[in-house]
């Protein structure tokens, strides 16, 4: 018990330093504001969901964010969208997870069609606010309906897209994982 507990302990704590590592190599969206970027700190997350399940892969989402705000931006509005991009796509993507390619590919499309409209309406009222007036520019507060309808709607439906095929790819690997070793570590 106390062995595997602490081997989930390791792994958890290793997949989210990964993706904070990954989350340092960013991809910028052309056309789109330069705050929007791509980046490949979901590979970790969803090794954790083929080995470690959905709860554990939560918690290497949270313990990267807290990571990521604490070490490097120290400015809470990014961290706050990836818990909640990462969160609602990832619940879109479990339900429909063990179900074959076709019902995953639909949890992707649902999770992206979820991240667009959670995110639009969070950086609307909340998070595009919040961050013009960190860092001082009111341009952000005064165009906030055209950032949302040119900036994130776009960029959230890329983001889908570039996660579901970023899921496959990191499913066609970690499916040729032992059972032993995936075993070891699910509830």
């Amino acid at each position: 018990m106390y062995k595997k507990n602490t081997h989930t302990l390791i792994l958890t704590a290793l997949l989210a330093v990964v993706s904070l590592i990954l989350s340092l190599v960013k991809m910028a969206v052309p056309f789109l504001p330069p705050f929007l970027t791509l980046d490949l700190s979901f590979i970790p997350i969803f090794v954790g969901l083929s080995i470690l399940g959905y709860k554990q892969t939560l918690v290497i989402s949270l313990l990267k964010n807290f990571l990521h705000f604490s070490l490097i931006s120290h400015e809470p509005t990014g961290s706050i969208a990836n818990i909640i991009v990462e969160f609602v796509f990832l619940t879109c993507l479990v339900y429909f997870y063990k179900k074959g390619n076709v019902q995953t590919i639909i949890g992707g499309i649902v999770g992206t069609v979820a991240i667009t409209l959670v995110m639009s309406l969070m950086n609307y009222f909340i998070l595009l606010p919040l961050y013009g007036y960190i860092i001082n520019l009111s341009d952000i507060v005064t165009n906030v309906k055209t950032i949302v309808a040119y900036g994130i709607i776009p960029f959230n439906i890329i983001k889908g897209l570039f996660l579901i095929i970023l899921f496959f790819i990191t499913k066609s690997i970690t499916s040729k994982l032992p059972s032993s070793l995936v075993g070891k570590f699910k509830n």
